[in-house]
């Protein structure tokens, strides 16, 4: 399987928010820094004050400076920073870039050179975590790091989550992006708008879809209504279920070669897109 990366956008965002973490402590490190240099400073001047007050014999001064001193020593000292634990956000990024790369191992194990896996495709909807081109078809896929026991009715997904001893410690908890919304819907978005590219520029008319769970402790409990053609955790993920999952899909005469291009092609459209908006002065015709 040849394996080509579109964007790293998960590993990003990972990266970014223990950047901003570091940032932050680095940031509290140089206060707490600069507010011990006062204290000494501070502390030196005071005795300087002291001392000065004994040698002129001014013992009321000296007595003065005494307890200033005294008041300094008892009074609160600066706190050091502690090193910031990770994010909830950070470790949601970071279980997700190692979904992400779990499906990417396991896909490389079962499917022959003539398959193609495009990881990031970003377009307006949203991303798709990994893009599968084959003679079969196209397989949009929403990997998904969860622990537990997972269930879904249509586009609502939850979980009930267990400890390494078994017992229950979350209860139909729901799974679902900042957007509220489920990895079916997630990868649904993404892979509809992707289709409506693909049938306006090529003979090809659906985009299968499929939701991995791949935690080592992720069970499908319930699935009702669903609306993903797969739905599989990472130890059953097969090339028979992969195949059968892109039974609506049909690459319509087009080689996966040609497919993977105008995937490609449409990835960099957006890509360019959203850093006109971000930077517009860039791309400014001279």
């Amino acid at each position: 399987m040849k394996k080509i990366t579109l964007s790293t956008y998960v590993a990003d965002q990972g990266r970014k928010a223990a950047n901003k973490r570091q940032a932050d402590y680095d940031i509290a490190a140089r206060r707490y820094t600069d507010k011990m240099a006062a204290r000494a400073q501070k502390k030196a001047a005071l005795r300087e004050k002291s001392q000065l007050a004994f040698r002129q014999r001014r013992f009321f001064a000296w007595f003065v400076s005494l307890l200033a001193r005294l008041w300094h020593k008892l009074s609160p000292r600066p706190q050091a920073p502690a090193p910031t634990t990770v994010s909830q956000e950070e470790d949601v990024w970071n279980a997700g870039e190692v979904g992400e790369q779990r499906v990417i191992t396991a896909l490389s194990r079962i499917l022959p050179d003539d398959w193609t896996l495009l990881t990031g495709y970003r377009n307006p909807r949203g991303e798709i975590d990994q893009l599968l081109v084959g003679p079969p078809g196209i397989l949009a896929i929403e990997s998904k790091f969860i622990n537990g026991r997972v269930s879904c009715d249509g586009d609502t997904w939850w979980r009930d989550k267990y400890d390494s001893y078994g017992n229950q410690v979350e209860k139909r908890e729901a799974i679902t992006d900042k957007r509220g919304r489920g990895p079916s819907a997630q990868v649904n978005a993404a892979a509809d708008r992707l289709q409506e590219t693909l049938s306006k520029r090529s003979p090809i008319r659906s985009v299968a879809r499929a939701v991995v769970f791949t935690h080592d402790r992720s069970i499908i409990e319930s699935l009702k209504n669903t609306t993903v053609d797969l739905v599989t955790t990472l130890p059953q993920l097969n090339r028979a279920a992969i195949i059968a999952a892109m039974k609506r899909s049909d690459l319509a005469g087009m080689t996966p070669a040609q497919v993977v291009e105008l995937i490609q092609r449409d990835h960099d459209y957006h890509q360019r897109a959203r850093e006109e908006r971000v930077n517009p002065r860039r791309y400014q015709r001279r």
